[in-house]
């Protein structure tokens, strides 16, 4: 990746100063673009959706019209005095002649007159056919749907799209209330409509700007469509619902926008004030906008030339920009000497000459630097050939004590020999060097603060005795060296010493775990005098101190240590102080262990 940066020289100045603007440019032409573009189709989409919509309120118009025409005539034929009178006959259950029905006829050719539309008009008493002689009983005609619904409407018109029986015929259904019978139910008339009613979908829009128009029945059944290509029987059926489900005679849809078989189509539903039919126009988005095809490649040269000018004057301004920079590289690098030379030459550019200024001060930060480590460097041979002389100091200190150790043990001084040898192994300790002079295990600690109690006891005889205690998964703990004997140290030299009857010393390290994390914790507590509410406030005000430099005595006293956990373990380890007067002291520190 690195390779490909350079050599496409992406790491220079000049060519992040170019690739940044044209980004810029090209993000700002492309949201004017695009701002336009959709500013635009909106529009478009808007227009063509106020000029569907018209087109379906027509269509709609056209329906209502031919439908109350039919209701006026259905509503005239059923109240006819003659075809009332007949069918009362029927309804009580006189004879009626072959004379009879056909005597209805001519009243039935002259509605018929009045409307091109109606093709047929057909009477029924009760269920039975009653004109033409050889009709179908009523149900089997239309249905049992279809007559249940017209008994609820009960005398008014109802329309009917169940047209298995008759696949090129729309149905108008209407029951006929006898008047001389407190309007009870005497029969029914069925109006054939002749499919011309429904010719101009497959004519005038079938081929609306590629669209579809689709009719519906107030229950949602499909009555015509100009193509049934666009939708299958799934989408038909779940646009009907959306086209059913409440619409007013003039609103439209919500979402005018409508996804089918991956393309967008604008969507418009009108629904008739006469039967409650809806009529569904689709017409695909592409259609509408398909004139804005010249403006987006307008707007794509657009983009395209405002970049290549913008190539030449960014150029030019990079280089502007640029030429400084490459001259104060130039002389970084034509230094003769060992060391760089202060750069003396003044730019226009005032960034250029806090820069230049920057170097300046760098080099001779850098010479001063050199001058330094030249001194240390000296220093340090002369303090390392010290430490070769002085290293006989501590061997002459081991073996002195190596022999007062055998000499008391001769003279069977066993008590003094013992406080010897573990003064012998306290000092080893302490100045022992290895790998990592300031670490080691939680065993070794507890050692040392053992042998250290061991030479106190020799001082202080009966008046002190200790505890110690720990887990034995916790022996190899890693922890930084001369962490415990201070505390202990403290605890005997300011709560111990000064009482006159014996104390007590416990050192205990146990496990815990802190937000799922292991810690050990290590608790020294003594029964010594204890402080003052005052006095061990202080001292934890002390504590919180950053660094040890507020120690008043010499060595790692309690700051040190605090110091110590806070540089090694982080700011939210420190010691856990609790006393009281006359109860001790007791010291704590959680510290996580590392796996």
């Amino acid at each position: 990746m690195s390779r490909l940066v350079t050599l496409l020289r992406l790491n220079r100045t000049r060519v992040q100063i170019l690739l940044g603007f044209l980004t810029v440019i090209a993000i700002v032409l492309s949201i004017a673009g695009g701002y336009l573009y959709r500013t635009l189709s909106d529009q478009l989409v808007r227009e063509a959706e106020q000029y569907v919509g018209a087109t379906a309120e027509q269509a709609s118009a056209r329906l209502d019209a031919v439908f109350a025409q039919v209701d006026a005539l259905t509503l005239q034929l059923i109240t006819d005095p003659r075809i009332q009178d007949l069918l009362y006959k029927v309804h009580v259950g006189e004879a009626v002649s072959i004379e009879d029905k056909l005597s209805v006829r001519p009243i039935l050719y002259h509605l018929m007159a009045f409307s091109w539309q109606i093709e047929s008009i057909e009477l029924y008493a009760g269920e039975d056919p009653f004109y033409p002689l050889e009709n179908q009983n009523f149900l089997i005609r239309i249905g049992q749907e279809a007559a249940t619904f017209a008994n609820l409407r009960e005398g008014q018109l109802v329309w009917t799209s169940n047209r298995h029986k008759d696949e090129k015929h729309l149905l108008a259904v209407r029951q006929i209330r006898l008047q001389q019978d407190y309007l009870a139910a005497g029969g029914y008339v069925i109006v054939k409509i002749s499919d011309a009613l429904l010719s101009f979908f497959h004519t005038e829009f079938s081929a609306f700007k590629g669209g579809t128009m689709y009719l519906y029945d107030q229950r949602g059944k499909l009555v015509a469509a100009s193509s049934q290509a666009l939708l299958d029987a799934e989408q038909l059926q779940k646009l009907a619902v959306q086209t059913t489900a409440g619409q007013s005679g003039e609103a439209a849809v919500s979402s005018p926008i409508v996804r089918i078989n991956n393309t967008d189509y604008l969507q418009i539903i009108r629904q008739s004030n006469e039967t409650n039919w809806s009529i569904l126009m689709l017409v695909p988005l592409t259609a509408i906008t398909g004139g804005l095809l010249v403006l987006k490649k307008a707007i794509i040269f657009a983009v395209s030339v405002s970049i290549i000018i913008c190539l030449l004057l960014v150029g030019a301004l990079s280089s502007l920009i640029t030429k400084p920079i490459i001259k104060l590289r130039s002389k970084m690098r034509s230094t003769l000497s060992t060391l760089p030379e202060p750069n003396n030459e003044h730019y226009f550019n005032f960034e250029m000459n806090e820069l230049n200024l920057s170097y300046n001060k760098l080099v001779q930060e850098l010479h001063d630097m050199v001058e330094t480590v030249y001194e240390k460097e000296r220093l340090k041979n002369q303090a390392e050939i010290k430490m070769l002389q002085a290293q006989i100091h501590p061997h002459f200190l081991f073996n002195t004590l190596e022999s007062l150790h055998w000499m008391l043990v001769e003279k069977k001084e066993t008590d003094g020999a013992r406080m010897v040898i573990a003064l012998s192994r306290l000092f080893r300790y302490s100045i022992r060097s290895t790998s990592n002079d300031d670490w080691t295990t939680l065993d070794d600690e507890l050692n040392h603060c053992r042998m250290y109690l061991e030479i106190m006891g020799y001082r202080l005889g009966p008046r002190l005795s200790w505890q110690v205690h720990s887990e034995q998964m916790l022996h190899t703990l890693a922890l930084p060296k001369l962490m415990l004997q201070p505390l202990v140290e403290n605890a005997i030299a300011h709560g111990i010493e000064p009482r006159v009857e014996g104390g007590h010393i416990a050192i205990n390290a146990l496990p815990v775990h802190i937000h799922g994390k292991a810690h050990v914790r290590i608790e020294i507590n003594d029964n010594g005098l204890g402080m003052k509410l005052d006095a061990l406030s202080e001292l934890r005000s002390r504590l919180q101190a950053e660094s040890a430099a507020h120690a008043q005595t010499p060595g790692l006293g309690l700051l040190n240590v605090q110091h110590r956990l806070k540089l090694y373990f982080g700011t939210n380890y420190s010691l856990q102080l609790k006393s009281s007067p006359g109860e001790g002291m007791h010291i704590a520190m959680i510290i996580p262990i590392r796996s």
